[in-house]
């Protein structure tokens, strides 16, 4: 079968299957005759995946999910879990959608979308995961210092203390050791706060060393935390952080490490992964090679994908256009899970494809922003 025909089909089950009864989610008088406290218990060690479909069986099981309650008796137990977001925009429409995965007794994997007021819409660069939380840095069309934070335990927006300066979307900003690094997109270059860090735990702001390289407004600039490092690029210049020993290094652009990092699409359990025409790369910093990953088979094809690391597996996402009729067309999100496994002396990684589905059907003109990964007590 041919991957547009796949395509198709994938997409017709998502638009026309109906979920039909199931008994796991028929709710029984002895389980909905359990002691609040008890059922709150329960549910606190139910995987998130299923709290979707879990707000259905009834009134009770729909109020328990969305309290507070529950994330706290879920804290207590210290469930730490791994979950998926993924924002979307329309050229057309000013609002961002946020969506998360779960898993359906009936359908399978499905993006749906999250109970939570839409945002403006914004470059991926402004966003960054940092446990349990989304940052959103920044402005869009006009600079702003300021943050808005999504949080994943209740899937509402608050407002976290704004940066020192105001910046556009052509910032960057990436996630190390637990603090946001942003740097770039400031009107007036001659900010000694250039580069800022801020600490989720204590809510404040720092400034870090200027980085001494050249802070003209415009042009791309990109950012990644590694190895305990702040690595930043910018045309032809690319600087490392050391927050350690508080200091920038240079690096060469013709050194292994600027060529790997430029490359990079994503970051997976502390290596660079990057698709480069069909294939998946991961970077072997002893060797200093880019080389393939082993074992990933059945995958459909795809041109573009986003990468993200969730509890240390790659989750990949893309999007195909779908072709009804000359006159319809849609566009189908698909996404799989890779597990990753070093061999032999670590100088092999093989993945294996857990699953893949068609998660979402959406309008064809839908562009993937964002995705990320959270592992916490969620």
């Amino acid at each position: 079968m041919s991957s547009r025909t796949r395509f198709s089909a994938a997409a017709n089950a998502l638009r026309k299957k109906k979920p039909s009864p199931s008994p796991a989610i028929e709710p029984t008088s002895m389980l909905l005759s359990l002691p609040y406290d008890l059922l709150l218990n329960c549910l606190a060690r139910v995987s998130k995946l299923h709290y979707p479909t879990l707000s259905l069986v009834s009134k009770t099981f729909r109020s328990i999910i969305a309290s507070p309650e529950l994330y706290e008796a879920r804290s207590i137990i210290n469930r730490t879990e791994s979950c998926l977001y993924l924002c979307l925009r329309f050229p057309l429409d000013p609002n961002t959608y946020w969506f998360t995965l779960c898993r359906t007794p009936n359908r399978g994997n499905l993006l749906v979308p999250i109970p939570s007021p839409h945002l403006p819409p914004t470059k991926s660069s402004c966003l960054v995961a940092v446990g349990s939380e989304i940052y959103k840095l920044g402005g869009d069309r006009v600079s702003s210092c300021r943050v808005s934070v999504l949080d994943c335990k209740s899937h509402k927006w608050r407002q976290a203390p704004s940066m020192r300066v105001d910046r556009s979307y052509s910032s960057t900003a990436s996630s190390l050791d637990g603090k946001i690094y942003v740097a770039g997109g400031c009107e007036d270059v001659n900010f000694s706060n250039w580069v800022e860090v801020f600490d989720p735990k204590t809510q404040t702001w720092g400034s870090v060393l200027n980085p001494g390289i050249d802070k003209r407004d415009g042009g791309e600039i990109k950012s990644l935390g590694l190895d305990g490092k702040f690595y930043l690029f910018r045309d032809d210049e690319f600087v490392v952080y050391n927050p350690k020993e508080g200091r920038w290094n240079t690096i060469g652009l013709d050194s292994d490490m600027a060529c790997a990092v430029s490359f990079s699409d994503s970051v997976v359990d502390e290596v660079l992964f990057f698709w480069d025409d069909g294939v998946f790369k991961w970077y072997d910093s002893k060797a200093r090679l880019w080389k393939k990953l082993n074992g990933v088979e059945g995958l459909p094809d795809f041109c573009h994908c986003l990468m993200v690391d969730v509890g240390g597996k790659m989750m990949v996402l893309w999007d195909e256009f779908v072709y009804y009729s000359t006159r319809f067309q849609e566009n189908v999100i698909w996404c799989a899970e890779i597990s990753l496994e070093r061999r032999g002396d670590g100088d092999e990684i093989w993945g294996k494809v857990e699953w893949f589905d068609a998660v979402l059907p959406v309008h064809k003109s839908c562009h993937l922003v964002y995705a990320a990964g959270l592992s916490a007590t969620l």
